[in-house]
């Protein structure tokens, strides 16, 4: 037991002279002035000094690298001296902590300290394990006191600064509703434009309280966004989750950027061409008015013909524009947007069938020229002004003031009469027949006839009307009346008065109107002339 007792004291007086040796192993060095030293520094902190070189680093940069290496070891929470260990390989001893290389020894450090390489890696390795983890656990514990400080300074700071701005949006709302409201009692009978009114004082209220809605949501749920990040930015422990959540709003707005920025050559292109286009069709417009109104003229070119002569060439012109920008538009090149693409031309394709149709009747009907706006036509059954001929449809307002509109299609493969092109050459005629007894003399019928034609207005008296008998059946004769008139919009008006008129002449006459339905059983003093005539 004695002897056991001994041994032991004996092995710690030499441990204790070895940490001794080790600790006073520089101690010659540094008391020699004119040696050079390169300190490694942690924390404003000199740990050690590097005497020499090591193959091609000087001892400067020898100390620049431990003193990083050093400052890496900070990512530990806790340093732990057994995790501390020296290899040694190729003539040369390394200190390592865990798998991290801290410092090397080699032959160089050996001349210049006159140790042997053991001795001076255990000296360092010493320093390491008895100045620096010490050095370190302290520095930490108050890095940790001024973090836990500075973390609680800031959470705080966030949570004022977001009470700040939520007032301040309150403010916001507050003076945006208010400004409502003043709008509101200036213009209590709705807003108008140049007499037309726009908008009720009902329907700007709800329009604006929703779109006030809106903006108070969008300010608050940026200010409940910001307001988590800095909070999880504040604390040490949840940082990268606000890493995280500034990639899910970051990532996206990068993207977005990059992509505009990206596009912009492509975007400049394009409005650059749309620009063009868009002189080019205004130049178009006034060649086609000055046309239209006949102050350019061709020999060969109507100027009924201008302005749907310019709607073709400005479909042609956006169409062509439309082929150049498409490559240009972003997205055109991938599967998806071609995809949709052919999918919206197949079902145009399908749906337009009846439009393209009228659109080629429109074209064909303009270059016929068997109209002009302002003509009387009758286009089938229908008849009246004309108001506006398109490539998709005509316009016509009725005597009883209905306005119809016909598809070109239709009116291409119907009948067109048109009553105004021969008014302008005082050549259209008006005509009605009446059926009339064999023992009226023809002579006397059409006599009546003249006279009550010369009687209505709206009758040219300039070239007398005539009288066609048109057939001899076998109960009556069938006698027709043609006038002239230079008024086709009034030949309604114009019929009706005629009719008036025939009716009078012949019942001052007692001359009986037969009609061809007309049957009467009668005993030869009966007529059918009013009494009252």
């Amino acid at each position: 037991m004695k002897r056991f007792r001994l041994l032991l004291f004996i092995s710690l007086l030499l441990a204790l002279c070895t940490c001794l040796d080790a600790g006073n192993i520089f101690e010659h060095v540094e008391q020699d002035s004119l040696l050079l030293k390169s300190p490694v520094v942690y924390k404003d902190k000199v740990v050690f000094n590097i005497y020499s070189g090591l193959g091609g680093f000087s001892a400067l940069e020898r100390s620049a690298v431990v003193s990083r290496r050093l400052e890496e070891l900070s990512e530990y929470k806790y340093l732990y001296r057994d995790s501390l260990q020296i290899y040694s390989e190729d003539g040369e001893y390394t200190i390592h902590y865990a798998d991290k290389a801290i410092h090397t020894v080699g032959k160089a450090d050996s001349l210049v300290l006159q140790k042997p390489l053991a001795e001076i890696a255990q000296g360092y390795h010493d320093i390491i394990a008895d100045e620096f983890i010490p050095l370190f656990t302290h520095l930490n514990v108050r890095q940790g006191i001024i973090l836990t400080i500075k973390t609680v300074f800031l959470v705080l700071l966030v949570l004022g600064i977001n009470i700040f701005i939520f007032r301040m949006i309150s403010k916001f709302i507050s003076y945006l509703q208010s400004l409502i409201r003043s709008v509101k009692e200036k213009n209590a009978k709705g807003f108008t434009f140049k007499g037309i009114r726009i908008l009720t004082v009902e329907q700007f209220c709800r329009a604006m309280k929703t779109l006030i809605a809106l903006l108070r949501f969008i300010l608050i749920a940026l200010l409940l966004y910001f307001t988590l990040y800095f909070l999880l930015l504040a604390i040490p422990g949840t940082r990268s989750i606000a890493r995280q959540l500034q990639a899910y709003i970051m990532t996206p707005l990068l993207g977005v950027s990059e992509a505009v920025l990206n596009y912009l050559p492509s975007l400049f292109f394009i409005i650059m061409v749309v620009i063009v286009t868009r002189y080019v069709l205004k130049f178009l417009r006034y060649i086609f008015d000055e046309i239209r109104h006949g102050r350019i003229r061709f020999a060969t070119f109507y100027p009924e013909w201008a302005n749907s002569t310019y709607q073709i060439v400005k479909f042609l012109i956006i169409f062509f524009t439309l082929v150049i920008i498409f490559p240009y538009l972003p997205g055109s090149s991938s599967p998806a947007f071609q995809g949709i693409s052919i999918f919206v031309g197949v079902l145009v394709s399908l749906g337009s069938s009846s439009a393209i149709a009228n659109i080629i009747a429109g074209i064909i009907l303009t270059y016929m020229r068997p109209y002009q706006i302002g003509d009387f036509v009758r286009i089938g059954d229908k008849q009246g002004v004309l108001l506006e001929a398109t490539l998709l449809v005509v316009r016509v307002k009725t005597v009883k003031n209905e306005e119809i509109n016909i598809p070109n299609a239709i009116v291409l493969a119907d009948n067109i009469t048109n009553y105004s092109s021969y008014a302008r050459e005082k050549r259209l005629i008006l005509h009605t027949k009446v059926n009339i007894r064999y023992d009226v003399p023809w002579r006397k019928a059409s006599e009546l006839l003249v006279s009550a034609a010369l009687k209505s207005h709206g009758i040219n008296t300039n070239k007398p009307p005539f009288v066609n008998i048109t057939e001899l059946l076998d109960h009556y004769v069938e006698y027709e009346l043609n006038a002239y008139t230079d008024n086709p919009k009034a030949m309604p008006m114009i019929y009706a008065e005629l009719h008036k008129n025939i009716l009078d002449s012949f019942a001052e006459a007692e001359v009986e109107i037969l009609s061809p339905m007309y049957n009467a059983i009668k005993d030869g003093n009966m007529s059918t002339i009013p009494r009252d005539s």
